[in-house]
């Protein structure tokens, strides 16, 4: 057997036909699509649970607090995430897709946080009949459908394990935009539901020790094929005494302006009311320096709505999901207390919040540029 190296001019070659290669995958991928898909219109649930084969990013997430007794009667306090998102960029979906999952615990009785990002498995999508949807990546599971959802998994160091967990909710939910159609500025828009107000039981093993947690969650479900381009958002999700919820979304270009605002107030009885964009805004309050990544987060913020100002203060700063093998897409995703006034009445609540400072929108573009940057083209 004989081995051989590549000349500079057969690597000069290799890449000119790599480009051209990928340009043509390219062309014909948008010849078959009719250009840059968007999500459509009127979301229609359970079908629009389950995986989009056409669009090229999905993700399922829940975010909630949790509290509950051990053994031994110590009670604990929790933030939690559970990310899985779809990535198809390349079009090969059913067959072969890849889910990426992150987890994350803020143990708000230790005053730590630990986060994953990198849980990644690739197979074919499933679909199950009649809707809903059921997914995984690495050790992460979830499922739901009809508003009944359950989730598991946890880090492989077994330092904080979900047993199966059940969410769900009574009340509808929340088609955000125009019938679940947002709109994302110059990257174009966006299917996007919630569920806002999920009633979350089950186990978490932490460090070995079962706990009997009990508390409140968030699921957000959205897919699409944005447009590529560089940008970025400030995101919350809004929980509140007075049994009404929040989620309001900030989105920036690659300029830091704010090219689209989304607000929706969800009604004790599950009815939404779109809120109009001049009436939302934001204020960084505190910031965070992560020692990790050298990304300066807005942390803490006051939000205006309609009728009112609302305080959102993180309950652990440091709640960064990062990773050093996967630096792009680094992220703040924090459990944080809400206080303030609606319509001259005060409200207190919880809140997630999330900081996505800085991201190539996942267009078919971005990935096509990681498949050039993995050339070193």
């Amino acid at each position: 057997m004989s081995t051989s190296r590549r000349t500079p001019a057969r690597r000069t070659r290799f890449r000119k036909l790599a480009t051209l290669l990928l340009g043509a995958l390219t062309s014909l991928m948008l010849m078959l699509t009719g250009g840059t898909a968007h999500a459509a219109g009127g979301v229609s649930l359970p079908g629009d649970e389950s995986p989009h084969v056409s669009a090229g990013m999905e993700w399922w997430y829940i975010t909630g607090h949790l509290s509950g007794k051990d053994l031994l009667g110590k009670t604990h306090s929790y933030g939690f995430e559970t990310l899985i998102n779809r990535v198809d960029g390349l079009s090969t979906a059913p067959v072969a897709t890849i889910y990426n999952g992150n987890f994350a615990i803020a143990d708000l009785t230790r005053g730590t946080y630990t986060s994953t990002k990198s849980l990644y498995s690739i197979g074919p999508d499933s679909v199950p009949a009649g809707g809903g949807f059921s997914v995984n990546a690495g050790t992460i599971h979830i499922d739901g459908k009809n508003r009944v959802n359950h989730f598991s998994g946890g880090f492989s160091d077994a330092s904080y394990v979900f047993g199966t967990m059940t969410a769900s909710q009574s009340t509808p939910a929340a088609l955000h935009g125009n019938a679940g159609t947002i709109g994302y500025g110059p990257f174009g828009t966006s299917g996007y539901y919630s569920e806002t107000n999920l009633k979350v039981n089950g186990t978490l093993f932490d460090h070995g020790m079962p706990v009997l947690v009990t508390g409140t969650a968030w699921l957000d479900h959205q897919w699409g094929n944005w447009t590529p381009g560089q940008g970025g958002w400030e995101w919350y999700s809004l929980q509140l005494s007075n049994n009404t919820q929040y989620m309001l979304y900030f989105i920036r270009d690659a300029n830091g302006n704010y090219v689209e605002t989304i607000g929706t107030r969800v009604n004790a009885d599950g009815t939404t009311t779109n809120l109009p964009a001049a009436q939302l805004s934001r204020t960084t309050t505190a910031t965070w320096k992560s020692p990790n990544t050298g990304i300066t987060y807005p942390v803490a913020s006051t939000v205006n709505i309609p009728g009112g100002t609302l305080s959102v203060t993180p309950q652990l700063v440091n709640q960064e999901v990062w990773s050093s093998l996967i630096p792009q897409g680094n992220y703040w995703e924090g459990t944080a207390t809400v206080a303030g006034t609606i319509n001259g009445q005060a409200v207190t609540g919880m809140a997630y919040a999330e900081v996505i400072p800085f991201i190539d929108m996942p267009g078919h573009g971005y990935v096509w540029q990681s498949v050039k940057d993995l050339l070193g083209l």
